[in-house]
This record gives C-alpha cells, sequence and structure tokens, in this order.
C-alpha cells in the first residue's frame, strides 16, 4: 500500500498498476496483461481488450487521486478472475458524507455506527482487530464499448472505512464483471474487507 493507506490481504494473484503517470500505468497495464495472457499473437486480440478495459479504470483511479490500483489475475491457478481494486484516502474535511449517503459512517468516526441511509445495497461490518468501520454499497454499472472491447455489465462494490485517532476515511472501490456471480463476488470482496489493518500513522516529531 502506498502512504497511509488501509492494508490488506487479496486473494489469489494480483498485479499493482504504478498511477504515478499516463505513461507509467500504460506500461504497467501492458506488462500485467502480458503476464497474464502471453505474447502469442493468436491471442493479441484478447490482450487488446483487456489493456482497454483496464486502462479506462486506470486512468479514472488515476485522475481521482487513488493511491493504488490492483489488477486480479487469478483466484486460483488455473481460475481467472476479471476484477480490480481501486485505493483512495479523500480528506475528511472536504467528503460531503450526506451526498454520499454515509452520514452514518461518519459518526461511526465517534463510535456511533448506525443504519446506512443510501439508495444503493448496502451493508456494514466492523473489523474490531483495528477499530475499523466499513459501509459497504454495491451496484451495477456499464462499461461503454471502446475500438478494442464491446460495451461490458459490471458489478461494483465500494467499501467506506473510518478508523479513528486520529479519525481517517479511505474507499476500497471493487469492479468485476463476473455480474452472474453476484453474490458470491460479494463475498469475496466482504473477505478482503475483514483482512483490512490500518494502523494510525505515527505521530510527527515536533
Amino acid at each position: 500500500m502506498t502512504g497511509n493507506a488501509p492494508r490488506f490481504a487479496l486473494p489469489g494473484t494480483w498485479g499493482r498498476i504504478n498511477l504515478a503517470s499516463p505513461a507509467t500505468t500504460q506500461t504497467s497495464i501492458r506488462k500485467v496483461v502480458e503476464h497474464a495472457i502471453g505474447r502469442d499473437d493468436r491471442l493479441a486480440t484478447v490482450r487488446a481488450e483487456m489493456r482497454s478495459r483496464f486502462l479506462e479504470a486506470a486512468t479514472v483511479a488515476r485522475e481521482h487521486d487513488a493511491t493504488d490500483f490492483h489488477i486480479a489475475l487469478e483466484l486460483a491457478p488455473g481460475i481467472p478472475m476479471p476484477a480490480w481494486v481501486s485505493v483512495f484516502v479523500p480528506d475528511i474535511d472536504a467528503t460531503d458524507f450526506q451526498a454520499l449517503g454515509l452520514t452514518d459512517l461518519k459518526e461511526a468516526l465517534n463510535f456511533g455506527l448506525a443504519t446506512a441511509q443510501s439508495d444503493v445495497a448496502t451493508s456494514q461490518t466492523t473489523v474490531p482487530q483495528t477499530r475499523v468501520h466499513a459501509v459497504r454499497q454495491a451496484f451495477r454499472t456499464v462499461q461503454a464499448a471502446t475500438e478494442e472491447a464491446p460495451e461490458l455489465e459490471l458489478l461494483r462494490a465500494d467499501y467506506w472505512l473510518a478508523a479513528p485517532n486520529p479519525n481517517r476515511l479511505a474507499l476500497l472501490s471493487f469492479t468485476t464483471g463476473y455480474v452472474q456471480f453476484e453474490s458470491e463476488m460479494l463475498e469475496l470482496f466482504d473477505a478482503v474487507i475483514s483482512t483490512v489493518r490500518w494502523p494510525a500513522p505515527a505521530p510527527v516529531p515536533a
């Protein structure tokens, strides 16, 4: 993880994308895709489609100041998993909790986690070992078609995390093309969130 972002364990094999610049993002994605697919000329179309999908998602993450972006390669050897996760650590003071439907998550910073109000599916959990509170918002979206890839329906699960002392906020946004396995994918993402560790930052020397 980058900086003081939450730490968590990802199942299977994932590739981390360098979001420092458009060039590093594109280079990282090309390397990850070649690692997953190989360089066989017969798979050139598949590689181009994967690069297109991942590049669009990673570009959005970078432009919104994500701290990390990971692409899933395999859940287990021989079992592909089309998914990615973006990590954001926004400024609490600049976050409009009410607009996001996360007013109760802000209350969690004061140890008052209540029922979240949102127009999308939500659930709540607490990671007791680190006193990290989480609210999940799950919904379906569509990735528009490009020259390399057709339109694709996606399942997205946003996990807003709050931790106290000092107050911190983070967003882990998971996306997968396995919309037909929504329950199983949400269980998997929930399991990842259960591994979250977010130690308080070390105090700055005076």
